[in-house]
């Protein structure tokens, strides 16, 4: 069996799912009303007589039968009728659950009826998350217009007045509303898609808005002026909300003018407002190839592939499938049922679809088109994470994202779903290893990476939940030698939860093991504030579902080779390279290569890439450079690197150190960070709220008093300015290209999770006060400027020069403390300045040792 191919089916089948299109259920009371509801709905949108042939359609003949093993019936219609009647009569809330199972939460147009079926809040007893609202417009207007009963013809333009002032109350307090996530327009059924853009700029004599007031039916709006009135209007209110409006689009029942659904008449409107987001429900069929031209060649559209599956034969449920994907970015597909009155449409649509998806996924897997990893990311975005940001729902991402559940069968206890890597790491240990052990790690405020070890099969207690790792609290405010900061305690504890996406094993080191990070929960098992992992991840979610800004980092490892001695001065090291300089192979460096070539061989045998390296300028001094990945999985990677490429120097006798100065009159060692945002739309506001906010991000990335060794002119390291500059080296922040840059006021001493955190929340307050950006681009060292000339560029802050003074800007910085959590703040603080008097207790030679020994 292919285990990788088996993790990508179960996630497809498993993962959570947000539905962005769905209606309400139907009443217990109504549930058996087949001539108002036929059941025969589920796969047909055909009415009336036509009903009766529907039933020799493919759709239905499969349905009949998923329908059949669902109830335990024979796989005839009326059998099946029969079962479901006794279920709804024995159970009906029994039943919406069994068939809601996998919906992590539903985003309901409630206004396609207004009787016969449950309130919003009914349904959240069956989802993780509360439900939430789309307004449908047309449903809007008629409500309104059954409120205005004019006396005679004269007062129809008071008639329009009045409406068009509350309709568009209506729309600006749903765009208010927490409540309502998205608002949607059925105009493809009424007068179709072609909607005049222009419509608000004509004469109103000549479009005879408040003439048409008296003919318009408010059962159903079907005057084309006013739907087109409708829709633009709300498009322009809706500019800036965030909040998307949906289209019927394609399929739809006999009401539906088919010409007129083709969501190419949306492109202009499409195009005159490009800051809303549109979203082409119904997968558009059977003009799917468009709609997913359009969410190709716009950033503001999306394709929902909803309400086709289970209206369709395999094939062709598969074959949207496919047309969706060649062209649509990933990033730009939804997944919904149109679910409505019948709880069954939600359990056929979710999975006729999850079979297709999977079916499709894996052959282009098989066919090399996608990795397991990319069909897994696929998979979880078109059923979660788009949604989630489009609609800013705010929703944690599921634990099982890119899920190989049941990880392990070794025990009668099934592991929860955990994620990609850790089946195949964790299957070949226990068949080949099972005396092996596994690292929970975590990384403290001091950046000491903590390790508790565990054999293999109590690590398997662990991911089942049938133990818990608990940590002392002590440890927010423990110095590396283990001492309290004052006000520090030893009372509470927090757990450890292993993400099993970043399991892998140790290598370069005589251990028969492999490591896992860790996030801090609480005693109910909710994130705690102050883990460092938790907070990266908030952050980046913060900017993903707020600003759709997708963010990567890569990072440079910088360290120094020592040689343990007790000479040298008494420093308990010296260099293993003397004859050395930056990017040169000199004789010492040459004799060095077999070391560096297998530091670069172990960390590709566990999937860490090395992209480059090279001698630095520093004696001793090397530099490996690691790929783009996304934030977590980045700092992650970092943490296994440097651990790595310590294991195998220090088989050979060896230290690699990322003291920030070993040698006061040579190069530093940095830990120089790139970041980049996509779409770079609001770089300026991004950047402008990293150098706003840059005194205090240094008291995260330059932690140690000794780290502030570096903040210096003439060296490249960042220099002593709060400044940036395209590819100036002598500035904190280096522009490579647009929406990419290098941060250099930053060392190994940091925590990097933390410290990249500050930085993308300066980046994000920028962009929530759309900050401008009044600094000019510095082409010189600014150190090396006149004053007159620095004002000139908008450079006039200097980077702290210790510890205290970045810390002191960090306590004043209100905005910053908020986002990051204010408890953390106080902690780290605390930390750092008793760890700052300790160093400074210390002598020259005690303080370099201790750090070189742990660092």
């Amino acid at each position: 069996m292919d285990t990788t191919l088996e993790a990508l089916r179960n996630l497809v089948q498993t993962h959570p799912a947000i539905d962005n299109h769905a209606h309400n259920i139907l009443t217990a009371a109504n549930a058996l009303n087949y001539s108002q509801y036929p059941l025969e709905l589920l796969t047909t949108e055909a009415r009336g007589s036509a009903i009766e042939v529907a039933r020799t359609t493919l759709p239905h003949y499969r349905a009949v039968r998923q329908l059949a093993g669902f109830f335990e019936c024979e796989a005839q219609w009326e059998a099946v009728k029969k079962a479901r009647d006794a279920w709804v009569q024995r159970d009906y809330v029994g039943l919406v659950k069994k068939c809601l199972e996998g919906t992590h939460q539903l985003l309901l147009d409630d206004l396609l009826t207004e009787k016969d079926v449950e309130p919003i809040l009914w349904h959240d007893q069956f989802t993780a998350a509360s439900s939430r609202q789309i307004i449908r417009i047309e449903a809007i207007a008629s409500r309104i217009l059954k409120t205005l009963k004019p006396e005679t013809k004269a007062d129809l333009q008071t008639r329009w007045n009045q409406f068009q002032r509350m309709f568009t109350l209506t729309i600006q307090s749903s765009i208010q509303s927490s409540k309502i996530v998205g608002f949607k327009s059925v105009i493809g059924y009424r007068t179709g898609l072609e909607v005049d853009v222009d419509i608000k700029q004509k004469d109103p004599d000549r479009c005879s808005f408040a003439q048409l007031m008296d003919d318009i039916d408010p059962e159903r709006i079907a005057n084309k002026p006013f739907n087109d009135w409708l829709v633009v209007h709300t498009v322009e209110l809706l500019q800036g909300s965030r909040k998307p409006i949906q289209f019927h689009t394609g399929l739809g029942d006999s009401d539906l003018i088919l010409t007129k659904a083709n969501p190419a008449h949306l492109q202009p409107l499409i195009a005159r407002y490009a800051d809303v987001d549109f979203v082409l429900l119904h997968a558009s069929y059977p003009h799917t190839r468009d709609g997913g031209y359009l969410s190709c060649v716009y950033p503001n559209v999306y394709l929902d592939l909803g309400e086709v599956f289970g209206m369709l034969s395999r094939d062709a449920e598969e074959s949207v499938i496919r047309q969706s994907l060649e062209v649509t970015p990933m990033s730009r597909l939804l997944w919904s049922t149109d679910g409505h009155f019948h709880p069954e449409s939600f359990w056929v649509a979710n999975r006729h679809f999850r079979d297709a998806l999977e079916t499709v996924l894996v052959d282009y897997v098989k066919r090399g088109d996608y990795t397991v990893l990319q069909a897994m990311d696929a998979a979880a975005d078109i059923l979660f994470n788009n949604s989630n940001r489009l609609y800013g729902l705010g929703l944690p991402t599921p634990t099982m994202n890119k899920s190989a559940a049941s990880i392990l069968t070794m025990t009668d206890t099934p592991i929860k779903p955990a994620v990609t890597s850790a089946r195949p790491v964790l299957d070949a240990m226990l068949q080949s290893h099972p005396d092996s052990f596994i690292w929970m790690q975590f990384v403290d405020y001091t950046a000491t990476v903590r390790v508790r070890m565990f054999p293999i099969r109590e690590f398997v207690k662990i991911v089942q939940n049938k133990r818990r790792v608990g940590i002392t609290l002590a440890v927010l405010s423990m110095l590396q030698d283990d001492y309290l900061a004052p006000g520090g305690s030893p009372t509470g504890q927090f757990y450890l939860e292993p993400d099993l996406s970043t399991l892998c094993r140790n290598a370069g080191v005589a251990s028969n093991s492999a490591t896992v990070m860790t996030f801090w929960r609480t005693e109910r098992g909710d994130a705690m504030q102050g883990c460092p992992r938790t907070i990266l991840q908030d952050i980046v979610t913060k900017l993903k579902n707020e600003f759709q800004l997708t963010v990567r980092f890569g990072f440079e490892i910088e360290v120094v080779l020592l040689k343990s001695s007790e000479e040298d001065d008494g420093s308990g090291y010296h260099r293993l390279t003397t004859v050395h300089s930056w990017s040169n192979m000199t004789v010492e460096i040459r004799k060095a290569l077999p070391l560096l070539e297998e530091i670069v061989t172990t960390l590709d045998s566990i999937g860490l890439h090395i992209e480059q390296f090279h001698a630095e300028s520093s004696p001793g001094q090397f530099e490996f450079i690691l790929p783009h990945e996304s934030p977590l999985l980045a700092v992650d990677q970092l943490i296994k690197a440097r651990q790595t490429i310590n294991h195998v120097v220090e088989k050979h006798g060896y230290r690699a150190t990322l003291y920030p100065r070993p040698y006061p009159k040579g190069a530093g060692t940095a830990s120089h960070a790139h970041f980049s945002i996509s779409p770079v739309t609001n770089e300026t506001s991004f950047l402008a709220g990293i150098l706003e906010h840059f005194p205090a991000v240094v008291a995260f990335s330059l932690s140690q008093e000794i780290s502030y060794s570096r903040v210096a002119a003439g060296i490249w390291s960042g220099g002593e300015w709060v400044a940036w500059g395209t590819q100036n080296r002598e500035t904190p922040i280096r522009q490579i290209a647009p929406g990419h840059w290098e941060m250099k006021s930053l060392d190994g001493l940091a925590n990097m999770y933390i410290a990249m955190a500050a930085l993308m929340a300066a980046g994000y307050l920028g962009m929530t006060s759309k900050m401008p950006l009044n600094m000019k681009d510095c082409t010189d060292d600014p150190s090396t400027l006149t004053p007159e000339q620095r004002s000139s560029l908008g450079i006039t802050t200097t980077i702290p020069k210790t510890l205290e003074q970045s810390l002191s800007a960090l306590e004043a910085n209100d905005p910053l403390q908020r986002l990051l959590g204010p408890e953390f703040v106080r902690n780290y603080c605390r930390v750092k300045r008793a760890e700052r008097a300790k160093f400074a207790a210390m002598g020259e030679s005690e303080r370099v040792n201790f750090l070189v020994d742990r660092y």
